[in-house]
């Protein structure tokens, strides 16, 4: 079943907002990921990076995990914007620890925080925050 653009942003919003507080959590540097265009893996996603045949089946959240990833480098910048305005009116104090964890620096693949090495990663999320 193919979804279009639309459709596939209006689950993860519908999603992130039957998260728990802890998928919530688990989700910051997912995104954060995709918003500095890094690669990196960290907590859960470690399970759906590394994900084969013989694997324990995926939880629901996995699941929509793996499906995001799918989709969000498909999406175009309005698509991206709209997401994060969506998250801001639904958990401001999501986009608040989303801005905490870029201007931070992402994990590296072991788990240590790493720095942002100069690069400007949270002007997307300030981008989103700008047009609420």
């Amino acid at each position: 079943m193919n979804l279009s653009v639309d459709e596939q942003l209006n689950y993860i919003v519908k999603w992130f907002n039957e998260w728990s507080e802890l998928q919530r959590t688990d989700f910051i540097p997912i995104l954060a990921d995709y918003l500095a265009n890094k690669t990196y893996v960290n907590g859960i996603v470690d399970r759906i990076a590394n994900l084969d045949c013989t694997s324990k089946p995926m939880t629901l959240f996995e699941c929509r995990i793996k499906l995001f990833r799918e989709w969000y480098p498909n999406w175009g910048p309005e698509q991206r914007e709209h997401l994060m305005t969506k998250i801001k009116e639904t958990d401001p104090e999501f986009v608040e620890n989303l801005n905490r964890e870029m201007q931070n620096g992402h994990p590296t693949t072991n788990g240590m925080n790493g720095t942002t090495n100069g690069i400007d990663h949270h002007s997307d999320v300030e981008l989103a925050e700008n047009e609420v």
